[in-house]
């Protein structure tokens, strides 16, 4: 069950603060497909562009304790 995962948890936290401090840049897959008018297909596309960036994020070095960070921040727009 992927609630019960810390992982997915914090993967989740990550990827709320990159939305809410740049909707511009990181919209997630649901909001992709469901509220734009974006092809299904790209909206998928992206998402899985989404999950390649966050693996190296959560990969990053005590990611649990600086998960909030402006380094954290900083390497995930860089892959993108």
């Amino acid at each position: 069950d992927l609630v019960a995962d810390p992982r997915f948890i914090l993967r989740k936290k990550i990827e709320g603060r990159l939305q809410q401090r740049h909707p511009d840049k990181w919209l997630p897959l649901y909001s992709q497909v469901k509220f734009s008018d974006i092809p299904y297909v790209d909206a998928w596309n992206e998402g899985l562009r989404h999950d390649r960036i966050m693996e190296e994020v959560l990969a990053m070095p005590g990611i649990e304790e600086r998960w909030d960070s402006e380094e954290v921040e900083r390497k995930a727009l860089e892959l993108l």
